[in-house]
């Protein structure tokens, strides 16, 4: 009796969650007046730039906001940094590449009163500018090349959006364009020759940049769907407004007023929103494509041939054994002819299946050892062959709006948990609209528009980050009520004012409205700006420099670090554009990938070495396998939204800029290099080599140091010569006569300057 008393309870309990599931309901409570109160909820209004006075400095506004709070605590602009620092500072901020040696020389020697603002106007126009902001902007929407999660499947299209990026920043596409492209080009796009608008359709990569699944297996559709959306609302909530709306997700924000209806509300503008890929491709394209696919595939297939009737015998042999070695009944059910198989046979025969099963390592390890190396020789041409495959014909990897689909407020993100039906809207706290938006568009022109109260602050406040290390906001990423306020509340008003509506007085004629570079000219220009790093009048009052009465010294981030060197060493490929590079990796590395066959051609390395030395940015970024340097120097996981990448500091950082294979190699490339120029001449080439990578000339101590280490290592390089082992040069690289341990010395220093500090920070 009792257990049949507990049975009706647990019946009748799980009926009424039941039903109470079903007649969920969501009620949204009013905003209050306060809510409205947070400083960053009310529109900018262009505050009066400060009279400065008693200040010695031609002063532009940006300075004129920050002397202002200086001198009410006592403290000044501390005096400009050098020229040679300057250079560097801006080539490495603006073009993310150190100025080459003629380049400082140039600005050395360009006496007219203008040239500093000409060095950043020939920056802001350099092609590689864009590379360089595409970077900051690809880290905030959490852009990579594969889906994430077990299978990490690659997304051949990707890099599309990345070009797109570095072509829009290059181009100063008015920022306001950029939001409503991404967030809905394909509504622009409509009823028009993608070809003639691939741009658009493009643009909306974006909501495809964070990690989803994208595999077979038990996966629920409604979660699926639902994890799609949360990415898609997140990214724009993140990168446009600034704002955690993922917090209401499953509740009303707890700290912001923004509630669980307004999350669904902007779910709403993306609830008929499906991945697809828009064919960009010609006639042409596809056929010229397919001639050079049918060539290379009929070889792979004759060499998988190869490799299966090579394999055949040692499958044979082995599922024979294995059958052998089955209980009688499983054999005899095999045995027997499909069509006279009893039920309990055909039962016993699905059993076995798996029994029977032979799996490649079971092949590898029966083969014998000249098969083994006649397969793996035959698999290294098949993968050689596969890496040839031209990449599929362009499509835009993109979203479109599909079939209506409602919308309903989810109690704690559950998607079987449907309370209230919401149709599309903007978050209250931000908006006056009284009109209900329906489209994508709307909600871009709304995030887009000049009384939206967040959108240019974000983005001012992230440019400003770019080029102080952190921001006037220093939580670039949240502007609600438990992020930080604002050091400069007036400065930030004025640069989200000049972007949205520019001023004459500040440019030689009228920028853009939303103009990027416009605001970069701004800040680059300032006083604040070119600072030098090495003051200390203002420890005392203000240790962590909130107020900027110095400039800060910063770490170059992991892309960087890497294209420095590639530069220093003249081996950087300086292409733009284009499919992603995949470059070799550590056994290590490559051993992270997932598989569950066999563990060989998972990652085709790109043929053409010389493209093996493009930037950073153009190498393929898998979610789960990053690059050793990159992962050292915090490169992001790509899981999130990074506005600000930590700097850490820990042993392999050291460990890789010391003694890592690209490293080693691109010192040895440019100690060649120093070798071909300048001959046995190790003074001259001591000075090419700071020239080239610190910009700067040697102080006399530095050449004496650098000499007395190259002839050491000179010393035990040749011993080592003498015992006939190895150095680690290419000979056949040199000019004739020329000294291999010389050389390689030269090389060793070369890695040497690598690892300073001077080097890796931003002066």
């Amino acid at each position: 009796m009792n257990q049949y008393r507990v049975f009706v309870l647990l019946t009748v309990f799980s009926l009424s969650a039941i039903i109470g599931h079903a007649q969920e309901r969501y009620i949204e409570r009013d905003l209050k007046p306060s809510d409205h109160d947070h400083w960053s909820f009310k529109p900018p209004v262009r505050p009066e730039v400060p009279n400065v006075l008693a200040c010695d400095r031609k002063v532009n506004p940006v300075d004129a906001f920050i002397t202002q709070r200086l001198q009410q605590q006592g403290l000044k602009l501390s005096p400009m940094a050098d020229r040679r620092t300057l250079i560097r500072r801006l080539s490495l901020d603006v073009i993310g590449l150190p100025p080459t040696p003629n380049e400082v020389e140039e600005f050395l020697k360009d006496e007219s009163p203008h040239a500093y603002e000409k060095l950043v106007d020939r920056l802001l126009a350099s092609p590689h500018y864009g590379e360089r902001q595409a970077q900051h902007w690809l880290d905030v929407v959490r852009f990579a090349e594969s889906n994430g999660f077990e299978l990490d499947e690659e997304r051949p299209q990707a890099w599309r959006y990345r070009d797109y990026v570095i072509k829009s920043f290059n181009n100063d596409k008015p920022f306001d364009q950029f939001i409503i492209e991404q967030v809905a080009g394909d509504e622009l796009a409509a009823e028009k020759n993608p070809r003639d608008v691939a741009d658009l359709w493009i643009a909306t990569g974006m909501h495809r940049c964070g990690p989803v699944h994208m595999v077979a297996g038990n996966l629920d559709a409604q979660v699926v769907r639902q994890e799609k959306l949360t990415e898609m609302v997140n990214g724009v909530g993140t990168a446009f407004l600034g704002l955690t709306v993922g917090c209401a997700r499953c509740h009303d924000h707890k700290f912001d007023p923004i509630s669980a209806g307004d999350y669904y509300r902007l779910q709403a503008f993306f609830a008929s929103s499906e991945y697809v890929d828009i064919d960009l491709s010609t006639s042409e394209e596809r056929e010229a494509r397919k001639r050079v696919v049918n060539d290379l595939e009929a070889n792979i297939h004759s060499l998988k041939k190869q490799i299966a009737d090579l394999d055949a015998p040692y499958k044979k042999q082995l599922a024979q054994s294995k059958r052998e070695r089955l209980e009688p009944k499983y054999r005899q059910a095999l045995d027997t002819p499909a069509e006279q198989r009893t039920p309990e046979q055909k039962k016993l025969v699905a059993e076995a299946g798996p029994l029977l099963k032979v799996t490649w390592e079971e092949v590898l390890a029966s083969l014998s050892s000249a098969d083994r190396e006649r397969r793996a020789a035959l698999r290294e041409q098949q993968h050689a062959l596969e890496a040839q495959l031209p990449p599929p014909p362009p499509a835009a990897w993109a979203i479109r709006q599909a079939k209506p689909t409602a919308t309903f407020v989810l109690k704690r993100g559950d998607p079987y948990r449907k309370a209230t039906l919401v149709n599309p809207g903007f978050i209250r706290v931000l908006s006056t609209q009284v009109s209900t938006p329906k489209t994508r568009l709307e909600l871009g022109k709304w995030i887009a528009s000049n009384e939206n109260p967040l959108t240019a602050r974000v983005i001012v406040n992230r440019l400003w980050q770019q080029h102080f290390g952190k921001g006037i906001v220093p939580t670039p990423n949240d502007f609600g009520t438990r992020g930080e306020p604002p050091s400069h509340p007036e400065l930030l008003d004025w640069l989200a004012c000049e972007l949205m509506q520019p001023s004459i007085a500040y440019s030689d004629q009228r920028p853009l409205a939303w103009s990027l570079k416009h605001i970069h000219r701004l800040i680059l220009t300032s006083e604040t700006y070119k600072q030098s790093t090495t003051e200390t009048h203002g420890n005392r009052i203000d240790p962590n420099n909130h107020l900027l009465w110095r400039q800060n010294r910063r770490r170059l981030d992991a892309e960087a670090i890497r294209d420095a060197i590639l530069t220093s060493a003249d081996t950087l490929n300086r292409q733009l554009g284009g499919v992603s590079i995949k470059i070799p990796l550590e056994p290590e590395v490559y051993d992270l990938i997932f598989t569950e066959g066999e563990p060989d051609g998972l990652w085709l390395v790109t043929p053409d070495q010389s493209q093996h030395t493009r930037r950073s940015i153009y190498l393929f970024n898998k979610r789960n396998v990053r690059l050793p340097m990159f992962e050292a120097f915090d490169q992001p996981d790509t899981l999130n939204s990074c506005a600000v990448r930590p700097e850490s500091t820990f042993a392999p950082q050291a460990l890789i800029l010391m003694n890592g294979p690209f490293v080693r190699e691109q010192g040895k490339a440019l100690a060649i290099k120093l070798t071909k120029e300048f001959g046995p001449h190790l003074e001259k080439q001591i000075t090419a080599l700071y020239r080239r990578t610190l910009g700067r000339l040697p102080e006399p101590s530095e050449v004496k140091l650098a000499q007395e280490f190259l002839r050491e290592q000179v010393q035990g390089l040749r011993d080592r010569l003498r015992a006939r082992l190895p150095i680690g040069i290419d000979t056949t690289r040199l000019p004739s006569g020329t000294d291999p341990a010389t050389v390689r010395a030269m090389a060793d220093l070369a890695v040497v300057i690598f690892n300073t500090h001077e080097f890796v920070y931003i002066p």
